[in-house]
């Protein structure tokens, strides 16, 4: 059979698609049925992420196991430079590994501390930290965090004082930025630096003089735990 033209040789593939029963496809304009849109599945909105568990809560201990320093520390020099103080001495974590720490009476004090700053061996002259700790039944504690530029060693000195006493000498005149710190220390735990030369509040209105925020028995103290342990374990992770 001739064929006439070009619309002929379309036309053939359509019939012979019918005749072998091959379903012929809806018009481009055409529109879904109401029973074909009920049957096509409407996309699933993907499961929530399960919250991942978190690990029970190991109870932390009150202090680190306390190492005694080797033979030949920086403490030994410190007794000799302070006249044979007495003092407990023990290594403590430190920005670069260990260091040393030393617990002194209170009034030995200004005698370490000076022997710390002044004896050439230790040339602890610059004051990186001083900061309180409310050990509740055990009392409260100065920490001194010292450093060396010229032997490049580091020292921490600790003090213990009782709250109903809670008087420490100053070491603005050994460090000038004692200054500042002592007077957060006031504002933070109610600890005053006997001799300080202006030890007014820093943080705090100048009027409050009866709350510490950071004493244990402050009235806001468990509300302020709570809330750094939850912030610590991720508080807020979750659904999005």
């Amino acid at each position: 059979m001739t064929v006439s033209d070009g619309q002929d040789q379309q036309e053939q593939p359509k019939a012979a698609d019918a005749a072998a029963g091959a379903p012929t496809p809806p018009p481009a304009d055409a529109t879904p049925s109401s029973d074909a849109a009920q049957a096509t599945p409407a996309a699933e909105k993907p499961a929530a992420k399960p919250a991942a568990a978190r690990p029970a809560k190991e109870a932390e201990p009150k202090e680190a196991p306390r190492v005694p320093p080797p033979p030949g520390s920086i403490n030994e020099v410190l007794a000799e430079a302070a006249g044979g103080v007495a003092m407990k001495a023990y290594m403590v974590p430190s920005l670069q590994g260990e260091s040393v720490a030393v617990e002194v009476s209170r009034d030995d004090l200004v005698a370490v501390m000076t022997a710390a700053r002044e004896d050439p061996r230790l040339d602890l002259s610059y004051l990186r930290c001083l900061s309180g700790v409310d050990w509740q039944e055990e009392g409260f504690e100065v920490v001194y965090h010292l450093w060396s530029f010229t032997k490049f060693h580091g020292l921490t000195v600790k003090t213990r004082i009782n709250p109903d006493d809670a008087v420490v000498p100053t070491m603005s005149q050994l460090w000038p930025a004692a200054d500042w710190h002592e007077r957060e220390t006031r504002d933070m735990f109610g600890i005053v630096f006997e001799g300080h030369p202006n030890l007014v509040p820093l943080l705090l209105p100048d009027d409050m003089t009866d709350h510490f925020p950071l004493r244990k028995d402050n009235p806001l103290q468990e509300i302020e735990e709570w809330q750094g342990v939850n912030l610590r374990e991720g508080a807020g992770e979750g659904e999005e």
